[in-house]
């Protein structure tokens, strides 16, 4: 359960800035931070367990007719991709609180950045292929929103429509790729059955 909130809590993220932009720009940013900062210790705490050779899966029914589970993981990867995400994450609010202009609309950038970091984080512990797509999606949208948030300027609105370009292209190799994984294991399949990728943690067999 607990890898289940570690993906979720930057998604809830995405709706404190709508629910605190109107209390002042220092209450919404720290508000902001709350969730992914929790996200972040929630992470930490699983290190020992990572330590010791243990792999971390939540796995529940999602989809049974189409043999489809919401299923995460943490390993190596994805545990040094998270505390990347997630601490970046927080030193970009923390940077963004006084970087944007008193006039810009703080708390929609933050509910961008928030919806962004959910993506990434989603991506990294997936352990099912229809939901890396569906965070990969999620990861195109928010990037389109993030990079062209400086709407009036050009040079915001080229780069926004160059990150979707890129993204999406890489949506469609993705499905190419799963054509070429499901021919490779003879049989039609969600789960992501790989061994985890520990990064120099030690590796242990769980009975």
């Amino acid at each position: 359960m607990t890898l289940l909130w570690i993906a979720l809590l930057p998604l809830l993220g995405v709706l404190v800035p709508a629910l605190t932009a109107q209390r002042g720009r220092s209450f919404c940013s720290l508000a902001t931070a709350v969730l992914p900062a929790t996200a972040l210790v929630m992470t930490l705490l699983n290190v020992p367990a990572l330590l010791d050779g243990e792999q971390l899966r939540f796995s529940a029914t999602w989809m049974p007719e189409l043999a489809l589970n919401l299923a995460f993981r943490l390993d190596g990867l994805s545990l040094l991709f998270n505390l990347l995400i997630l601490g970046i994450g927080l030193l970009i609010i923390l940077y963004a609180h006084y970087y944007l202009a008193k006039d810009e609309p703080f708390g929609r950038f933050y509910a961008f950045l928030m919806l962004f970091m959910a993506s990434m984080v989603g991506i990294s512990m997936s352990d099912n292929l229809i939901l890396l797509w569906l965070f990969w999606e999620l990861t195109s949208l928010s990037s389109f929103l993030l990079i062209g948030f400086w709407s009036y300027r050009s040079d915001a609105r080229k780069g926004a429509r160059m990150a979707l370009t890129v993204t999406g292209a890489g949506a469609l190799h993705y499905w190419q790729d799963y054509c070429c994984w499901a021919i490779w294991r003879a049989a039609s399949t969600w789960a992501m059955y790989w061994p985890a990728v520990t990064l120099f943690l030690p590796t242990r067999a769980i009975p």
